[in-house]
């Protein structure tokens, strides 16, 4: 941090020594996301004293800074971080202001960027700017390879929005199932928010035959979802175990923490800015047919050694499992112990029914065990052949060696990784899809339909249309590279982007 320098007199010595130098500063509010300059003032209202002072400009959200001028004869500096720093001197009643061009793109709550003034070396002040209104009204998505507050299921009201009905609940399975049973159409159309007061809640395990702590409720024709996040914001509300939820339809869960979450049967259900201990899958059973689920910002942050993938997407026997999204999500890999022989993907697509429909979008994957999306195949008897299979959207896959290699060293008592792989499986030969993405390793033996912009550092596989970009050179990316790439989103990170 740069110092500044103190407080400097124009009256004469034998005065009395004057009262502290009131500084303010203020922000002009900022009229819409996208490129444009940001303004910042400050001013120093004494009569008689000037003062040298530093002002900092820090980007929030995923705004980033790309030019920085001081308007009245201030030094001004931009650091690679995205920080603009100013000093300048003040002098009596005046008032100075410096400007920074920045690509604004905010948070939920609207912020772009804070200034904070410092005199002596003393933070004196601060000032936020923002978009008005934005909270209140659901923010474009910004693209991103990993989360950051914008990505948001489109059937389901925006969380920093006041819903025309609201219902504030204990935090018992039980008060939240009885909510949702209560919701009429007219409700959810019209925009319906179940508010969980804080607390903890059980869950009865996250298998196929576990008990489902919620189960039979909501419907997936209702004109949008009816939302349930907690009362209290982000990390207020938690699931102590793995849970499971069972035919519960066009609900919405957010910012809810947990160790594992299941949803079996939900169609048009999401779960959306979560952090997971454990992991996430979404699931079609019972001879149904499961559709338009979403996973929205679903982070598993820290690396684990274990025997369970992170993430699933599975349809059982005369089951369908279609049309659903990971999207904006973060998950670290899961690590073999000597002697497991389960193989462990990141995300694993399975099962002995029918599945197809996913797309990975602005998210984050580092490779398991044995890959990163493990795709699986599609039998013969699938009656959606010839519709898209999987389609990778912006993202990162990494095989375990690349995860290695940039940011998550090998736990003790686990086996190293000895094959490269990111996407294993055959899928369905020209319903593979990829578009601006990077593939660190290998890509199973199979032909993609549309490829567009993605890089990958091995294997190149035929596309019908357009084509993969070969780049060995990223297998000598390391952690630098990742973290300009896709940083990893912290605790701090997360309750500043999903506040």
């Amino acid at each position: 941090m740069i110092m500044v320098a103190a407080q400097t007199p124009l009256a004469a010595a034998s005065e009395e020594p004057a009262e502290p130098v009131p500084l303010t500063l203020a922000a002009e509010p900022v009229a819409a996301s996208g490129e444009q300059w940001l303004a910042f003032g400050v001013s120093n209202a004494t009569p008689n004293i000037a003062t040298q002072v530093m002002l900092v400009v820090t980007a929030t959200g995923s705004t980033t800074f790309t030019d920085a001028e001081a308007l009245d004869g201030w030094t001004i500096t931009l650091s690679p971080t995205g920080t603009a720093t100013a000093i300048g001197v003040l002098a009596p009643g005046a008032s100075a202001s410096i400007r920074v061009r920045a690509n604004a793109q905010p948070l939920p709550n609207g912020s772009v960027a804070t200034a904070t003034v410092f005199e002596s070396g003393q933070a004196v002040g601060a000032a936020t700017a923002v978009i008005e209104g934005y909270g209140q009204t659901r923010p474009a998505v910004v693209r991103s390879f990993g989360p950051n507050g914008t990505h948001w299921p489109a059937h389901t009201p925006w969380i920093g929005a006041v819903a025309p009905h609201t219902v504030d609940v204990d935090c018992t399975w039980a008060a939240i199932g009885a909510a949702i049973r209560a919701v009429t159409a007219e409700q959810a159309a019209a925009g319906m928010h179940i508010r969980v007061r804080p607390g903890t809640l059980p869950g009865n395990g996250a298998s196929s035959g576990s008990t489902p702590v919620l189960r039979g409720m909501g419907n997936a024709n209702w004109g949008q979802n009816v939302l349930v996040s907690p009362l209290e914001g982000w990390g207020s509300v938690t699931i102590s175990d793995p849970a499971r939820l069972r035919d519960v339809y066009g609900v919405t869960f957010a910012r809810i923490n947990g160790d594992r979450m299941l949803l079996t049967n939900g169609t048009r259900s999401a779960w959306a800015q979560s952090r997971f201990t454990t992991g996430f899958s979404i699931a079609s059973s019972y001879n149904a047919v499961t559709e338009n689920c979403g996973a929205y910002e679903i982070v598993v942050l820290e690396p684990r050694t274990g025997i369970t993938d992170p993430l699933g997407y599975a349809a059982g026997a005369g089951s369908t499992l279609d049309k659903s999204v990971f999207e904006g999500c973060y998950v670290a890999p899961v690590f073999r112990p000597v002697g497991a022989t389960d193989h462990l993907d990141t995300l694993q697509m399975y099962g002995s029914g029918w599945y197809r429909g996913l797309t990975v979008r602005d998210s984050t994957f580092f490779g398991s065990r044995n890959c990163a999306l493990q795709i699986g195949g599609s039998p013969a008897s699938d009656p959606r052949k010839g519709t898209p299979f999987v389609t990778v959207d912006h993202s990162v896959l990494t095989s375990q060696a690349t995860a290695v290699r940039v940011r998550y060293p090998q736990p003790a008592g686990t086996e190293p990784p000895t094959i490269n792989q990111a996407i294993n499986g055959s899928g369905e030969p020209g319903q593979l899809h990829a578009y601006d993405s990077y593939v660190f390793g290998s890509i199973y033996d199979s032909a993609w339909g549309t490829v567009r912009n993605t890089r990958v550092s091995s294997t190149v596989r035929p596309a019908n249309d357009g084509g993969f970009t070969a780049d060995p050179s990223l297998e000598q990316w390391g952690a630098a590279q990742f973290d300009v790439l896709t940083p990893a989103p912290t605790d701090a990170y997360l309750a500043q982007i999903w506040s």
